[in-house]
C-alpha cells in the first residue's frame, strides 16, 4: 500500500472529501437516538436519518449526500471482543443517492476510492453480488475489470436488503472484501467471501434500493431507485494500518492499553483474557458516546441496553479482580482519541465519567449485598448434591439484588456450577406478563368499556384553560359499580357511581404528571362529587358520586342531559402553582446540578409535587439550598407565564424542552416562564410565578440507579410545612425539657451518651459475658497451641465473628470453632492465629473439611471463615474433629 492515508481521522477526511468532489452534500451524522423513529432504539446505520428521502425522493434539499455516522448495535454482544469485526459502537462512512445516480456510479466511485485513494492491492480485493443481480455482476466484471473468479454470487440472506416490514423499499446489494490471508482463514477448501471466518473481511456494502415489495409478494421497480452505502471505518483502519485486528488500530489500541493499565499487576492478557480486555475497551467507547448524548443507564428501553453493556464490562473487570470503580477513568482516554472528531465528548466528559462512576459504585455495592444470598443458594444446592442454579434463583438475584445474569454465571463458574439461562429468561418473561396484568387501567382494556349514548356531536372539548365552570351536555354515560375502582376513596361503600363523557369540560384529566381536578356537578337539584377524571380512548371520563341517595342515577342523568360543572378553584390554583414551580425546579436543577439533568417523571397535585430526574449522586445540601433560592427568586420576580400553540418542529427549533418518550401531535402547547423555562406542556399553570408564594424542598432521595427524586411544596402547602416544622420543634424541645434553640445540643449530648453505652455493650458481648474466657480456659493444649471449641452465647453471627476476633487477639497461637443455633441452622465461625496460617492451617481450609462432616458449606478467608448447616446435631462432631484436623494439616498425619 503506497497511500499516505493511515489514521482513522485521515480515512474519515479522505472519504468525505472524495464524495464532496463527486457533488455530494456533506451531512453531519445523526444522534445515536433516531429522531422521530419509534421503530429503532439506536441509530444503527448511516441511512437511518435519510429513510424518508428514499420514500419520497422529490423536492429534497439535496439528492446526493455523504456522512460519517455514529452507530450502536447490541445484537451481537457475546461476539464483541472475540472477533476482529464485531463492535457495539462503530462509525459508518456512507454515500447516498436519492433518485439521482444508481449502480454504475456507485460501483465505479467505490472502486475508484478503494484502488486510487486508499491504494489497496487489487489482487487482494473481492466482491459479492446478489445471486440474481446480473447487472451488478456485469458492471464489476466488464466495466471495472474484476475477474469473474473474484466475484461471488450470494443469496438473499447475505446480499439482499429489506424491506424492514412485510412490505416496503428493498433491493440487492454488493459488498467489497479484503483478503486478510490464509492464516486468518478456517482452512476449508470452500472458504470464500461470505464465509464466517476472518479471512475475507467485508468492509463496504453497496445497497441498491430499487424495488417496493407489495403485499402480494410482487417486487415493483421504483421510478427513482437510490443508493445506500456503508463502509466500516474500524475495518478500513485495520486494513490501512496492517493491524492484526480492529483492536490494534489507532482508535482502539490506546483504549486497550488503558484497560490493561488498570488491571492487577502480572494479569494474563492473552487468550480469553485478551478477548475480555477488547470487550471492555469496546464498551468504554459505547458508554462514553451514548452517555454524552444524554442516554443514561436504566431498567427500560435504551437505558436497559446501556446498563447491560456497562455491567458486562464491570462483570469482566470483576473477574480480573477489580473491586472498585475504574471504568469511568477510561472516559478521558476515549475523549483523547476521539475528541478532535467529536468535540461534544470533551464538553460532557466530566458528567459522563461521573455517571459511569456512580453506576460502578452501585454495581459493587450490589455484589457485596448479594454475595451472601448467592452463598446461601450455593450452600443449599451443595446439600442437595446438585450443580445447577435454577432460573428462578438466578432471577431472584437479578430482581432483588440487581445481579446481572452475566455476573451470576461468572460467580457460579468459579464454584464449578452452571446457571439455567432458559429458566431465567422464562422467569423474566413471567414478570413482564405480571406487570402487564397488574395494570388495572390498561389502555386496551379501557377502550372496550361500553357506554350508553345520550346525545350526538363533538365530545371532550377541554375548556379548563379559560374557565373553571360552565354548562355541558352529556354525550355518554355508564353506571359504575364502586368495586371496579377500589383505588378511589368513595364517601360511601354503598350506592352507585357514574361515568360521564361530556361535550365540553373544564375538568383536567390526569395526564402529563398532573393529577385530575376535583369539584362537583349539579343536575336536577342533585349534586354529584367528581372523584376522578381520566382519559380513555381520546375521551375525558368523569367519575362522579351522588352526595345524597338517588334511586336510579342512570335515569337521573338520562333525563337531564344538561348539567352544570364546578371545578374546585382553590385546588386548581394550588395544582397550577405546583406545576409552574415544577418547571422552575427543572430549570434550577439544570443550572445548579448540571445540563445533563433530564426529567424522568413527575407528579403534581394540590398539596405536593414530585420530580424525578436523571442524576447519579445525591443532591448535596448546598445544592438544594441553591435550588430553593433560585426558584424562590424567580417567584419573587413575578415572571409572566405565557402559553401558545405551535407546530411541533417550530417549538423544538425555538428551544423548547420535550419529555423523552412523550407522544406529541403536530400541534403542541408551549409554556414559557420569562426567560427561565420553555417546555412542551398540556397542564394548567399560573399566569405569574408570584402567585406561587413560596417553594420548599421537603426531601431528596434515590428511586432507582441513576434516578433521583425531589419532593416539594409550594403556596399554602409550603406555609403549612413551615408551621408543622415549628410545631415539631416545640414538641421536641418540650420532650427534652429545653427551649427550641437548645434542642440540637441536647440531642448531641444524648447521642454521645448512647454511643458510650453501645461501646460498653459491645465490650460485654465481645467477651461473651465470660463464656469466651471459659472456652479459652477449657481449650486443648497441643504443642503450645490452644485448640478451642464451644458455644459462647452470641446473639447473632456478627457477634459470633466479633468473639472469634477476640479469641485471636487473646491467644498467641491456636484455633477455635465457635457455634450458635439460629433460624433452623447451626452456624460455626472458625478462626486461626497468624502463626498457624504460616504453617498451612487456614480457616477456609478447615471449613471445607468440617463442611463435609457437618453436611453444610461455607467459606471465608485464611484467618476467619464461616460454616452453616441444617444438621443441628453436627455441633459435637465438629468440635471433636477440630484437633485432629489441625494435627493433620501441620504434620500430615
Amino acid at each position: 500500500m503506497n497511500s499516505n492515508i493511515r489514521t482513522a481521522h485521515q480515512i474519515r477526511k479522505a472519504y468525505v472529501d472524495f464524495f464532496v468532489g463527486k457533488k455530494h452534500t456533506e451531512v453531519p451524522g445523526a444522534p445515536l437516538v433516531p429522531k422521530g423513529d419509534a421503530t429503532l432504539l439506536f441509530t444503527s446505520a448511516g441511512m437511518v436519518q435519510f429513510k424518508d428521502y428514499y420514500l419520497s425522493p422529490d423536492n429534497l434539499p439535496y439528492t446526493r449526500a455523504v456522512s460519517v455516522q455514529k452507530c450502536l448495535r447490541a445484537g451481537d454482544l457475546e461476539s464483541v471482543g472475540r472477533t476482529l469485526r464485531h463492535h457495539t459502537f462503530f462509525e459508518m462512512l456512507g454515500n447516498f443517492s436519492f433518485g439521482d445516480y444508481f449502480k454504475v456510479e456507485a460501483i465505479e466511485w467505490a472502486w475508484e476510492f478503494v484502488v486510487d485513494v486508499l491504494q489497496l492491492p487489487v489482487d487482494l480485493l473481492y466482491v459479492s453480488v446478489f445471486e440474481e443481480d446480473d447487472e451488478a455482476f456485469e458492471l464489476w466484471n466488464e466495466r471495472i475489470g474484476v475477474p469473474a473468479e473474484r466475484i461471488v454470487r450470494l443469496g438473499r440472506k447475505d446480499n439482499f436488503w429489506g424491506p424492514v416490514g412485510k412490505t416496503g423499499i428493498c433491493g440487492p446489494c454488493s459488498e467489497i472484501y479484503y483478503d486478510a490471508g490464509e492464516a486468518r482463514g478456517c482452512g476449508s477448501g470452500s472458504c470464500a467471501p461470505g464465509c464466517d471466518c476472518d479471512r475475507y473481511l467485508e468492509f463496504w456494502n453497496l445497497v441498491f434500493p430499487q424495488f417496493f415489495l407489495e403485499e402480494d409478494g410482487t417486487y415493483r421497480p421504483l421510478e427513482k431507485p437510490g443508493i445506500d452505502t456503508g463502509a466500516g471505518l474500524e475495518r478500513i483502519a485495520m486494513i490501512m494500518q496492517g493491524a492484526e485486528d480492529n483492536f490494534h488500530t489507532d482508535i482502539f489500541q490506546p483504549l486497550v492499553d488503558a484497560v490493561i493499565a488498570v488491571l492487577p499487576e502480572n494479569t494474563d492478557t492473552t487468550g480469553e483474557a485478551k478477548m475480555g480486555i477488547n470487550m471492555i475497551a469496546d464498551h468504554a467507547r459505547s458508554l462514553t458516546f451514548t452517555i454524552s448524548e444524554g442516554i443514561y443507564p436504566s431498567n427500560e428501553g435504551r437505558g436497559y441496553i446501556l446498563r447491560r453493556i456497562l455491567r458486562r464490562a464491570l462483570t469482566r473487570l470483576h473477574t480480573f479482580g477489580i473491586v472498585e470503580p475504574v471504568l469511568y477513568g477510561l472516559v478521558d482516554e476515549v475523549v483523547r482519541v476521539m475528541g478532535d472528531d467529536y468535540p461534544e465528548l470533551i464538553e460532557r466528559a466530566p458528567d459522563t465519567a461521573m455517571i459511569i462512576r456512580a453506576e460502578e459504585e452501585n454495581f459493587f455495592r450490589t455484589i457485596e449485598e448479594g454475595r451472601s444470598r448467592f452463598r446461601t443458594i450455593i450452600d443449599d444446592i451443595k446439600t442437595e448434591n446438585k450443580r445447577l442454579i435454577d432460573g428462578e434463583q438466578a432471577f431472584l438475584l437479578y430482581d432483588t439484588y440487581g445481579f446481572p445474569l452475566e455476573l451470576t454465571i461468572a460467580l457460579a463458574a468459579e464454584e464449578g456450577f452452571e446457571v439455567d439461562e432458559a429458566g431465567f429468561a422464562s422467569a423474566m418473561e413471567e414478570q413482564r406478563k405480571r406487570a402487564q396484568r397488574s395494570s388495572a387501567f390498561d389502555a386496551g382494556e379501557q377502550a372496550l368499556v361500553e357506554m350508553t349514548e345520550l346525545s350526538e356531536g363533538e365530545s371532550s372539548i377541554f375548556t379548563g384553560y379559560e374557565s373553571v365552570g360552565g354548562e355541558a351536555e352529556v354525550r355518554r354515560y355508564r353506571v359504575l359499580d364502586k368495586s371496579e375502582r377500589k383505588d378511589i376513596a368513595w364517601s360511601r361503600e354503598s350506592g352507585a357511581a357514574i361515568e360521564l363523557i361530556l361535550d365540553r369540560t373544564p375538568f383536567y384529566a390526569t395526564s402529563g404528571g398532573q393529577l385530575a381536578d376535583s369539584g362537583w356537578i349539579e343536575t336536577a337539584g342533585h349534586r354529584l362529587e367528581i372523584r376522578d377524571v381520566l382519559k380513555r380512548g381520546g375521551e375525558i371520563i368523569h367519575m362522579a358520586e351522588p352526595v345524597d341517595d338517588i334511586p336510579d342515577i342512570g335515569e337521573l342523568v338520562s333525563g337531564n342531559a344538561k348539567i352544570r360543572l364546578h371545578v374546585d378553584d382553590e385546588a386548581r390554583l394550588a395544582t397550577a402553582a405546583g406545576h409552574t414551580t415544577t418547571h422552575l425546579l427543572h430549570a434550577a436543577l439544570r443550572e445548579v446540578v448540571g445540563g445533563h439533568v433530564a426529567q424522568a417523571g413527575s407528579l403534581v397535585g394540590p398539596d405536593r409535587l414530585r420530580f424525578d430526574f436523571n442524576h447519579f449522586q445525591a443532591v448535596t445540601g448546598e445544592e438544594k439550598r441553591k435550588i430553593e433560592e433560585l426558584v424562590n427568586r424567580w417567584i419573587r420576580d413575578s415572571l409572566e407565564v405565557r402559553t401558545e400553540l405551535m407546530d411541533y418542529q417550530e417549538a423544538m427549533d425555538s428551544g423548547a424542552v420535550a419529555l423523552f418518550d412523550e407522544k406529541y401531535g403536530a400541534k403542541v402547547r408551549v409554556v414559557r416562564i420569562g426567560d427561565v423555562s420553555t417546555e412542551l406542556c398540556g397542564g394548567t399553570h399560573l399566569s405569574s410565578t408570584g402567585q406561587a408564594g413560596l417553594f420548599l424542598i421537603v426531601s431528596e432521595s434515590s428511586v432507582a440507579a441513576g434516578v433521583r427524586r425531589i419532593e416539594a411544596v409550594t403556596g399554602q402547602g409550603a406555609l403549612r410545612h413551615v408551621h408543622d416544622a415549628f410545631d415539631r420543634e416545640e414538641e421536641a424541645a418540650s420532650l427534652l425539657r429545653t427551649i427550641p434553640a437548645e434542642t440540637a445540643p441536647r440531642i448531641s449530648a444524648m447521642l454521645e451518651t448512647l454511643e458510650e453505652l453501645k461501646k460498653e455493650i459491645k465490650r460485654v458481648e465481645k467477651g461473651g459475658g465470660g463464656r469466651l474466657e471459659a472456652i479459652i480456659e477449657a481449650a486443648k493444649e497441643m504443642s503450645g497451641m490452644k485448640i478451642a471449641a464451644g458455644r459462647p452465647g452470641a446473639r447473632d453471627v456478627g457477634a459470633l465473628r466479633a468473639m472469634a476476633d477476640s479469641f485471636r487477639e487473646r491467644v498467641p497461637s491456636g484455633a477455635a470453632v465457635l457455634s450458635m443455633p439460629g433460624k433452623g441452622k447451626m452456624h460455626f465461625v472458625i478462626t486461626v492465629t497468624d502463626d498457624l496460617v504460616e504453617r498451612g492451617v487456614t480457616a477456609d481450609g478447615l471449613v471445607k473439611e468440617l463442611g463435609s462432616l457437618a453436611g453444610g458449606g461455607g467459606g471465608g478467608k485464611r484467618h476467619l471463615a464461616q460454616l452453616g448447616t441444617k444438621d443441628l446435631d453436627s455441633e459435637k462432631r465438629v468440635f471433636e474433629a477440630l484437633p485432629g484436623l489441625i494435627e493433620r494439616f501441620i504434620y500430615g498425619r
